[in-house]
């Protein structure tokens, strides 16, 4: 036992020192990992509490209402994150603190501004959604105050300032606010006096908490030293203006796909099929995007890793750390599946109860779709760190085309099954030609962020 302990501490210290990019990525992926776990945990509670007290219609209104939201937010919103550690990794890398926080803050007026115009939107919408499900006037107002709530809360920017620095303890604290304020919320109002209103203004303040706490994390420690800097760098040369918008706006328009198959389906189910449809839909894309949580978690500080080593130039070991992410997503995609299958009913009857196992057979499929995603989790982070956004939103874009047509075609005859292998096929397309995308990215790699200069 004794000689086991010194093996064990050199081990730790391999872990937390080594340099290795796969290991980088899974030692960042383990503090993402820390607060999706605590969010997937709390959340098989919140999601009992909505499921059982509002009932299957009333998950489903709740959850059309919270899709439409994300999808606005996607819409009008830019995410910044990804623009933050593209052209901000280089600037820490070379010692050009000034630049990275000019960087940052022209960023936060962009998502802020974003944020004004979902607002608006919003306003507008209001009237004909109230129309459509028969809300009542509190619910309107609590609608309206929640999406404010989403809209101004600039959380994109920080995150990304956070994930640059290689801070990824910091962003899984924020991160995990979201859920522990919502646990805390759901479980008061299952003691007292649980309702729709009620639930939108806990969900409103899981937001706000989150971003007020991003903000801390980041001010509160502002460390403008990159631990990988390198101090012979070269000067960076700040991005043109149409490089850095081409960029904003081809990896935001790849966010809004992702978020449109995900919550939009969601809210066309609930307004051509029922709240009551649109509840069993939503439960299962619900646990099936808990695995997709899992591949946030190791894409993210995958997309950062990628970005560091097409900055410094490393083609050798980018490569092979894109192949070995590859085989380990794929591996982990089948197992996932393989529990899936066993104990999909069991976790559905212990969660929601027995009135909603109809959606077992929804969340094989949306499951399915979400594991095919998994298993290519390292595609998009390759395309975007290269430079080459441009083709990952061409390949989601065919995958979206898709799936507006079949779902055309597919939802007035078979309903919420139809939906669900419509979600299936897009993934599949998306998928393969994501694959053949990075391929080019592969065997050219080339230097996705501006030219560098001596100072």
């Amino acid at each position: 036992m004794e000689k086991l302990k010194p093996v064990s501490r050199n081990m730790l210290s391999r872990w937390s020192t080594s340099e290795d990019s796969l290991v980088r990525v899974f030692r960042n992926s383990s503090w993402l990992f820390s607060a999706k776990g605590v969010g997937a945990i709390l959340s098989i509670f919140y999601l009992a509490i909505l499921t059982r007290t509002l009932g299957v219609a009333g998950f489903g209104e709740f959850m059309v209402i919270v899709g439409a939201v994300q999808v606005l937010t996607a819409i009008l919103k830019l995410q910044t994150w990804q623009a933050v550690v593209q052209f901000g990794v280089p600037y820490l890398l070379a010692g050009q603190h000034r630049e990275f926080r000019k960087l940052s803050a022209q960023n936060f007026w962009i998502e802020l501004l974003g944020g004004l115009a979902a607002c608006g939107a919003l306003w507008l919408m209001l009237p004909y959604g109230a129309s459509q499900f028969g809300w009542s006037i509190p619910i309107v107002q609590a609608i309206m105050g929640y999406g404010v709530i989403v809209f101004l809360s600039v959380r994109s920017t920080p995150i990304g300032i956070l994930r640059a620095q290689d801070r990824f303890g910091g962003n899984a604290f924020g991160d995990a606010i979201i859920p522990i304020v919502r646990f805390a919320g759901a479980l008061i109002l299952f003691l007292t006096t649980p309702s729709m209103t009620g639930f939108l203004i806990v969900w409103g303040l899981s937001e706000f908490v989150s971003f007020v706490v991003m903000w801390l994390m980041v001010w509160l420690r502002d460390e403008t030293d990159h631990p990988l800097r390198n101090a012979a760098a070269l000067a960076v040369v700040p991005p043109s203006r149409k490089e850095f918008l081409a960029f904003l706006l081809f990896t935001n328009l790849a966010y809004l796909i992702s978020v449109v198959r995900e919550r939009l389906v969601v809210v066309i189910v609930g307004f051509f099929v029922g709240p009551a449809a649109a509840g069993l839909f939503r439960l299962a894309d619900q646990l099936a995007n808990s695995l997709n949580r899992l591949s946030e978690v190791f894409a993210r500080p995958l997309f950062a890793e990628l970005s560091r080593l097409f900055a410094i130039g490393q083609s050798r070991e980018l490569r092979a750390l894109f192949w070995r992410s590859l085989r380990a997503s794929a591996i982990s995609g089948a197992v996932l599946f393989i529990g899936l299958l066993l104990l999909g009913k069991y976790i559905i009857a212990l969660i929601s109860g027995p009135e909603y196992l109809a959606a077992f057979p929804l969340l094989l499929l949306l499951g399915a779709a979400t594991i095919i995603s998994l298993a290519g989790l390292g595609l998009e982070p390759l395309l975007q760190a290269a430079g080459r956004a441009r083709n990952a939103l061409v390949a989601r874009l065919v995958g979206l085309v898709a799936l507006g047509l079949l779902m055309a075609a597919f939802l007035p005859s078979f309903g919420t099954i139809g939906a669900a292998w419509v979600m299936l096929i897009s993934a599949i397309l998306t998928t393969i030609m994501l694959f053949v995308s990075s391929r080019s990215a592969i065997r050219q790699p080339q230097h996705p962020v501006p030219n560098s200069r001596k100072p």
